[in-house]
């Protein structure tokens, strides 16, 4: 932000002393973008306005043992280095000027930690974000969230089966904005849910589509606790299976994990 001066003699001449800014993290711009909604090979990415990556998933600025010393370049690779398939710069060039529209393009992405590669076709989103010397982007599979289940259950029993020790819900996720203040910093994203959906705290802003599918979610994949214990229970079906830990995850990033061991038999495999 421009600061004048305000001393009368100079009050209309409008004398810039200076501009005064503040740092955002990258995690905070991130925190902005609904992760539920990107998919499984789905990310979002911001360049800045001469074509350097600000965040992208492929950006990878730390090497050697432990991943603790910094590229010396990390902050100037250009996102033509990653989204190689851009062969004619369509998409970079549309974000280093400032547009905001959509873009196609079929890519590889390896898995499996390079042992298979897939074939995608990726719908790229691209907007400018006003103020900021940067564009963000997002990069969905083609066809991703054309269909999916959903369903209403009621807050007792969604916040009922939410409650069971065997539930977590996926890190970093914003279900609820905790940061904005002060006083709910300290809330975990199951607390801050429990909170809003009591109407007791008006300033908690949360994603309320999201809140709602992890709510049915956690209904609907209740019955696997009790069907995971009478298989713990049934010594002589899985004493010689393996088995030592059974987990569900869903897109809403509710997760479910049981154990079919006490931690200390786990064996790590």
């Amino acid at each position: 932000m421009p600061v004048f001066s305000t001393k009368n003699e100079t009050r209309n001449r409008g004398i810039l002393l200076g501009v005064v800014g503040t740092d955002v993290p990258v995690s905070e711009l991130l925190k902005t973008i609904p992760k539920y909604k990107l998919g499984i090979h789905g990310y979002a990415f911001a360049i800045t306005n001469n074509g350097y990556i600000l965040t992208h998933p492929d950006l990878r600025p730390l090497y050697g043992d432990g991943k603790k010393r910094r590229k010396p370049n990390y902050s100037s690779v250009d996102l033509s280095e990653v989204e190689w398939e851009d062969k004619d710069d369509t998409l970079r060039n549309a974000m280093v000027n400032r547009k905001t529209g959509t873009f196609s393009l079929e890519v590889t992405k390896s898995v499996d930690k390079g042992k298979r590669v897939l074939v995608l076709h990726n719908d790229y989103y691209y907007t400018d974000i006003k103020g900021t010397p940067f564009s963000l982007g997002v990069a969905l599979s083609r066809g991703h969230g054309k269909y999916f289940f959903r369903g209403n259950v009621t807050v007792e029993e969604g916040l009922h089966d939410l409650e069971h020790p065997d539930v977590a819900l996926a890190d970093e996720w914003t279900y609820c904005n905790t940061d904005e203040h002060p006083e709910h910093r300290y809330l975990s994203q199951i607390e801050a849910i429990k909170i809003y959906l009591s109407g007791q705290e008006p300033r908690l802003h949360c994603d309320k589509e999201l809140i709602q599918e992890v709510l049915f979610d956690a209904v609907v994949t209740a019955p696997l606790e009790a069907y995971w214990t009478s298989l713990v229970l049934n010594k002589s079906e899985n004493s010689d299976k393996g088995v030592e830990i059974a987990y569900l995850g869903t897109r809403t990033g509710l997760s479910r994990i049981n154990l079919f061991v006490v931690p200390d038999e786990l064996t790590n495999q």
